[in-house]
């Protein structure tokens, strides 16, 4: 009787746990679905109006005349930038735009002062501001806030670059023709967010490769469907282009993670943020797992403390949408996740250890939802890397993102519940930039964004070449085919009773003794 209550209880727990990461699991094979879907549909049977055609609108800023330019201002936090600053500056001063400025938001403690003060910076245009504050009071968003008292009375936008970032010369271009994209929606736009495209160290070692493969799954996948959708957005704390007139209302807070802040008070306000894969900038990945750890953690418990801070107000908002709400719910536990997969195998083990389970229990429940949530997020990272038609050099990175991703996940969920129990916010804890570039970049294929503005319909393989003739791979319809199999799985196995798995099982036996027996 003991055993059976043990058992029982592992089962319902695994159950629970897993049910209760599937719908997140669900999310991420939508969202793969409608990402293939999107970069492959034939746009000419579709209005001019119709949104995914705002959604992909085309990336050449020259399309679309602007007349006379607005000013904008350009906001750089620095903090300890000696081994970045020349380059983002650089960067900037070779931007295709007339009427904007640069402002340096600098907090260094370092030599970074020394590369600000050399005469070049000061002469001819743009026009760059140097604003050094003697303490770090507030961190980022304190930087900023000071920034701002020192921006150019006429700047009616203000965009955001991190210091590791380089922005390509006709990125303002893009940000202002995506804004006029959006001016007759009924919700009106607070911020463009861009893609923070971290690409430039990617074949540095495995930690880079894991992360940019989980960059590309967030970015070109799972941000992509929560456009479509018209879901709550975040700005993400660098490559964003925000209305200055709204920030200056609305202003930076002292929070650790002062992007997700302001997200949440921005959409309280009545405002969202709109979305484009196609306004890129590339940046540096971090190197190492302690600097990864020590970011996520910040990430983790920032985020964390403004759900709980903002909860109430967001569910309550009549300014905030039914699918903005939702978006915001399936954020809150977000930093969880992995923990909540974690001790939900811990349970479906020792319910299979003891062989107690409730009577709709079908031979391949468990394994369905265990391998069902296990490969959602890979799979989306994979499906990401696709259509940025990097298949052949970034998927490994997908191994080295699961490895990574799990490693990390007993500092994450420390972070998160600390964030959410805590008094007050812990400390900035500050991501070393090396200044290393292994991949210079010239723009990302985007294998479907080429084919949606040529409007191709040919079917994309992959080609592995090696002394044999070349093999093609239908990489497209294999993804396609496991996205809906893990999808459909456990749903079969639970609401139809359908032990889907085990009937895979049987015909592969049949098939196997077949061969076997002639």
């Amino acid at each position: 009787m003991h055993k059976y209550q043990i058992g029982l209880t592992a089962s319902y727990i695994a159950l629970s746990l897993g049910g209760f990461y599937f719908i997140y699991a669900i999310k991420y094979y939508l969202s793969s679905l409608i990402a293939l879907a999107l970069f492959t549909m034939d746009t000419s049977k579709l209005s001019p109006e119709h949104k995914i055609h705002r959604v992909l609108a085309q990336r050449d800023s020259e399309l679309m005349p602007l007349g006379d330019e607005p000013w904008v201002s350009i906001h750089l936090p620095f903090y300890n930038e000696l081994n970045v600053a020349r380059r983002i500056l650089e960067a900037c001063m070779d931007i295709n735009y007339t009427n904007f400025e640069v402002l340096v938001a600098d907090d260094s403690r370092d030599t970074t002062v020394e590369i600000l003060r050399e005469r070049g910076w000061r002469h001819g245009s743009p026009i760059i501001k140097f604003v050094h504050r003697r303490d770090r009071s507030g961190y980022k968003g304190g930087a900023l806030k000071e920034a701002m008292r020192y921006m150019h009375p006429l700047a009616e936008y203000i965009v955001v670059f991190d210091a590791d970032f380089v922005p390509p010369a006709n990125i303002l271009r893009q940000f202002i023709q995506k804004f006029r994209l959006h001016e007759k929606d009924t919700k009106p736009v607070a911020a463009v967010q861009g893609y923070q495209l971290h690409y430039l160290n990617r074949n540095e070692n495995w930690i880079t490769k894991g992360v940019r493969a989980e960059f590309s799954g967030s970015y070109m996948v799972e941000r992509l469907a929560e456009e479509v959708f018209g879901a709550m957005k975040m700005v993400s704390g660098s490559v964003f282009m925000f209305r200055a007139g709204l920030l200056k209302k609305l202003g930076w807070n002292h929070s650790i993670t002062e992007d997700w802040d302001l997200t949440l008070r921005l959409y309280l306000e009545g405002f969202k943020v709109v979305y484009t894969p196609l306004i890129q900038a590339p940046a540096e990945i971090p190197t190492t797992v302690r600097r990864i750890i020590r970011q996520r953690m910040r990430w983790a418990e920032g985020h964390t403390y403004a759900v709980r801070k903002y909860f109430l107000s967001v569910i309550r908002s009549g300014r905030i949408s039914l699918a903005e709400k939702l978006e915001f719910l399936y954020f809150a536990p977000y930093y969880l996740q992995s923990c909540v997969f974690i001790f939900g195998c811990f349970a479906w083990a020792v319910a299979q250890y003891y062989k107690r389970h409730p009577f709709f229990w079908t031979p391949t429940l468990g394994w369905s939802l265990v391998l069902s949530n296990f490969c959602a997020i890979p799979v989306m990272g994979l499906t990401g890397v696709f259509l940025e038609g990097d298949l052949a050099e970034d998927y490994s990175g997908v191994f080295s993102f699961i490895a990574l991703s799990y490693f990390i996940m007993p500092y994450q969920a420390y972070a998160a519940l600390k964030g959410l129990l805590e008094a007050e916010e812990g400390y900035w804890v500050r991501t070393l930039k090396t200044g290393h570039v292994t991949d210079y970049f010239l723009g990302v294929k985007l294998r479907g964004f080429i084919e949606w503005l040529n409007r191709l319909r040919t079917k994309r393989e992959l080609e592995f070449v090696d002394d044999l003739p070349a093999i093609r791979f239908p990489v497209r319809r294999l993804l396609l085919f496991c996205i809906v199999f893990l999808l459909c799985w456990p749903l079969l196995e639970f609401a139809c009773g359908v032990s889907t798995g085990q009937c895979l099982v049987n015909n592969l036996g049949y098939v196997l003794r077949g061969v076997v027996n002639g």
